[in-house]
């Protein structure tokens, strides 16, 4: 009985001692980062570039290719550095979005009329699959 007693001042003692511990990560700063600089950071990350590039260019990666597409639209706020791979995957690959996101880039500027019809035979393969 007395073991019981002294087991259950323990257990009572232990939940006020939990209970009364200040928290220290009260005064810890949590800084968020936006997109743009997460894309960035990625961006000039050589090694990520690089693999992705890989991915893309030599085994028509669709996940590394969404990603690259990302990092660009994103970090440099502009779709154009993006056209190489959307190239690459429309001409090699013949993945369907890639002919939508050519003819997207390519009328993303003011376009000559040669450069208008090249957009345009991109937008009907991207509608005849």
């Amino acid at each position: 009985m007395k073991q019981i007693k002294i087991a259950l001042i323990f257990f009572i003692l232990l939940i006020i001692f939990a209970a009364c511990k200040k928290e220290n990560n009260v005064d810890e700063i949590v800084e968020s980062e936006n997109s743009a600089s997460y894309f960035q950071k990625k961006l000039n990350n050589l090694v990520l570039m690089d693999s992705l590039s890989k991915r893309v260019t030599e085994y028509g990666d669709t996940i590394a290719y969404f990603e690259i597409q990302s990092i660009y639209n994103i970090a440099e706020q502009k779709r154009t550095s993006a056209l190489y791979y959307a190239l690459i995957m429309a001409n090699k690959y013949n993945y369907n979005q890639a002919y939508y996101d050519v003819y997207e880039i390519l009328n993303s500027t003011e376009i000559d009329n040669k450069t208008k019809e090249i957009a345009n035979e991109y937008l009907k393969k991207y509608k005849e699959k």
